[in-house]
């Protein structure tokens, strides 16, 4: 056989394998399906550049977003899970992480954890150590706490230096900030139901700075209907119904219209966490604010919260899974996701870098995390959705005038440890 027939054997035999090849490699890929709802709000864009970077150090996995909007999202995880269609990886809420846990949709990841280095978890913040029934199912990827957006051009409008450092200087600013005829006000209170984590901004923090306890986790039962509980309910009523410093339509407001709200610069205000800024820049990239810690009352308190992620008990990959969430939840992944979305980093080893130091309204809230009694009770809690729908109801009821604030908390109380008993 001549050279020049070999040559041309070899490369016929070549071109024939070279397609088999290829179907044979991609055969092996392996794939991560993640659920989530980020893509519509942080862009695609970005959302390609993490998929990038993930499959670039994870060589033969592959990254494939499934995107969902916010609204609607916790439902229809439980229809996929009942479907059997559920994602390898679920983003979650912490609100979220005790029911998905009892209904068998997520798994715990306590023995993929201890096989990591002790820094991989340690850098974690400690909030997010909390487990559900004595296991852990989540990794976070974005946290942040609840402190004070303030629009410092109505501030100094109305001769005030800078924000309210306890309870009787926010009544006494707030008061200064409202002026119903030209439609300003110092905040929008929002008891909207849904969604259900309006609390979260304003009444849950409000106890917590009375000296109020919200469950005890070892009893396993609501204890915020306690004299310290009532007494801060009573002081949030008497701002809204006689000092009348929000924005009318209380009971219809939510998350939404206080950003909105807030963002037109005609509210002076903002019950916010740090995902708000990125928010207040899309909304008006013009408006000129501060933030600061929230104001104490007989001590100080906030809510945390986070974006975590989950393994689904239905991952067709479960070692797949778990080398994404490792990865998006150790330090490479928490830094590219806090400098591409402006989030607040879920790891204490990169918040404490130099780059986010220089981000200089996140301050306030690594300040406010450093207090006492920033809490993130909802990991606790077994159906927190349901629960924080029963208490935005009975506050409701309380400035409407249909219960006083004792009845409110008594009955949210009872209705709570009837959820707390039937899971226990």
């Amino acid at each position: 056989m001549t050279i020049r027939r070999r040559s041309v054997i070899s490369l016929a035999t070549a071109a024939t394998a070279t397609p088999w090849l290829a179907r044979r490699a991609h055969a092996q890929r392996r794939t991560v399906r993640w659920g989530q709802w980020k893509g519509t709000e942080v862009g695609e864009k970005f959302m390609a550049e993490l998929k990038a970077a993930f499959e670039a150090d994870n060589p033969g996995i592959e990254l494939v977003m499934i995107d969902a909007p916010f609204t609607g999202f916790h439902d229809r995880a439980l229809v996929l899970h009942q479907a059997k269609r559920g994602p390898d990886v679920l983003l979650a809420q912490v609100d979220w992480v005790a029911e998905f846990a009892d209904l068998g949709v997520i798994e715990p990841l306590d023995q993929r954890i201890a096989g990591e280095p002790a820094a991989f978890f340690a850098n974690i913040p400690t909030t997010f150590h909390q487990k559900w029934r004595g296991k852990q199912y989540y990794l976070p990827i974005e946290s942040g706490a609840v402190a004070l957006f303030y629009n410092t051009k109505l501030f100094e409008a109305a001769g005030l230096s800078g924000p309210p450092k306890t309870w009787d200087e926010f009544a006494e600013y707030s008061r200064k900030l409202t002026n119903p005829e030209k439609r300003q006000f110092a905040i929008t209170g929002t008891l909207q139901s849904e969604p259900p984590t309006n609390m979260t901004y304003e009444i849950y923090p409000l106890l917590l700075q009375d000296g109020a306890t919200i469950i005890d986790a070892d009893a396993k039962k609501a204890v915020f209907n306690s004299p310290d509980g009532v007494r801060a309910i009573e002081w949030y009523a008497d701002r809204i119904n006689k000092d009348k410093i929000s924005v009318p339509g209380v009971l219809s407001n939510g998350e939404k219209e206080k950003r909105a709200n807030f963002a037109s610069g005609s509210v002076a205000m903002m019950f916010e966490g740090p995902w708000g800024i990125a928010i207040q820049k899309q909304l008006n990239p013009a408006l000129t604010y501060d933030i600061a810690t929230l104001p104490k009352g007989r001590t100080t308190g906030t809510m945390v919260r986070g974006s975590l992620n989950t393994m689904s008990t239905q991952a067709q990959d479960k070692d797949a899974a778990w080398a994404f969430m490792r990865w998006m939840s150790g330090p490479k992944g928490i830094e590219l996701w806090a400098k591409g979305t402006g989030a607040f980093p879920a790891r204490t080893d990169v918040s404490s870098q130099e780059w986010f130091k220089e981000r200089r309204l996140f301050q306030a809230f690594v300040a406010q995390m450093a207090l006492p009694n920033a809490q993130s009770p909802f990991l606790a809690m077994p159906n927190a959705v349901r629960m924080n729908k029963i208490m935005t109801t009975e506050i409701q009821n309380v400035i409407q005038g249909k219960r006083s604030a004792k009845e409110a908390l008594d009955s949210a109380a009872a209705e709570w440890n009837k959820i707390f008993e039937a899971v226990n």
